[in-house]
């Protein structure tokens, strides 16, 4: 059984932890980011399609949703309750960009190949260049995606550089005689950030 066991491990170069290790401009990082995100968002959008569906009594054609532009359309409520679908795709999709990419420098470029990859889709699949409105629901996803992704990117960067070991936790610790219902009197103090340097 060990020895199945040692056939069946993925090779240490190419697990997750190791390639999220490599430097951000490796291209094998970059594309498994890439087919990572694009995934992600095909199958955030699917479920939200699904259950849209399943809820409205609408019979489930998840290709025909996923991979044409002909039912996006402004003028009926159909094509505004599948708009509105992709739109709230790409607000979840800010949170699979902020973990995957990380980086708010990158976070811009990711967005658009998302939606790049998404328009090449399309036109292979129909065979016919999208109309104005789904080309106006892309621009509104990207947009969500890129500003919203760039914003929390940078605060979880940010996070990370400024806001950690600020805050002594040695004073504010409760000694044990004190009893955990009443309040803390202690003072928290302040690391000085100039001193760090």
């Amino acid at each position: 059984m060990a020895s199945v066991r040692r056939y069946l491990r993925v090779p240490r170069e190419l697990m997750p932890s190791e390639i999220f290790k490599q430097e951000s401009q490796s291209p094998g990082k970059i594309v498994i980011q890439i087919i990572l995100l694009q995934m992600f968002y095909y199958l955030t959008a699917a479920v939200l399609f699904y259950g849209w569906a399943t809820l409205c009594g609408y019979d489930i054609n998840l290709k025909q949703w996923l991979f044409t532009w002909q039912d996006i359309d402004f003028s009926n409520s159909f094509g505004i309750s599948l708009s509105a679908l992709w739109l709230i795709d790409s607000l979840i999709c800010v949170f699979f960009l902020t973990v995957i990419v990380g980086r708010s420098k990158l976070a811009w470029d990711f967005a658009i190949t998302i939606h790049a990859i998404n328009l090449v889709v399309v036109w292979t699949h129909t065979g016919l260049f999208p109309s104005l409105a789904w080309f106006v629901l892309q621009f509104l996803s990207t947009l969500i995606l890129v500003f919203l992704g760039t914003w929390f990117t940078r605060w979880r960067e940010l996070k990370d550089t400024f806001f950690e070991g600020m805050v002594d936790t040695e004073s504010v610790s409760a000694p044990s005689s004190q009893p955990a219902s009443q309040p803390l009197t202690g003072n928290i103090e302040l690391r000085d950030l100039e001193a760090q340097k």
